[in-house]
């Protein structure tokens, strides 16, 4: 019950937060995790790249999964969890082959990322099929 609770605040904040940066570019204001403004030149360029690696993978994930076990529905809290577990671990391999120095505050993004993607599969496995079943 509590985890549902805690799922639902996630969700709801990330999505606030997505979408108050999407309205942002339109006034050329740039919103980075957790709510940090920043200028258009200023976006670390790993945060890109995490970001960029973390879109084909999961793009990936389910091209091989439609191929593997045809298409399948799935709800739309499974393809948040798999972008935020996809976002974490290309954020972490980014972080740890640059040469950058990557600062404390990216890596705890990275942990927040990972530890919500673990709540949101917690609170749905009951819920999700997986493919193919």
């Amino acid at each position: 019950m509590y985890i549902r609770i805690l799922r639902d605040i996630f969700i709801f904040c990330l999505s606030v937060w997505a979408l108050l940066t999407v309205v942002s570019f339109y006034f050329d204001v740039y919103i980075l995790f957790p709510f940090t403004l920043a200028e258009s030149n200023e976006i670390p360029y790993e945060n890109l790249i995490a970001i960029r690696l973390a879109i084909f993978a999961t793009f990936a994930f389910y091209g091989l999964m439609h191929l593997l076990h045809g298409s399948k529905e799935v709800y739309p809290v499974h393809f948040l969890k798999t972008f935020l577990f996809m976002l974490s671990f290309m954020g972490l391999i980014v972080f740890t082959k640059t040469s950058a120095e990557v600062s404390f505050k990216q890596w705890l993004i990275i942990l927040f990322f990972f530890c919500v993607a673990i709540v949101l599969h917690f609170s749905t496995i009951s819920k999700i099929r997986r493919f193919g079943r």
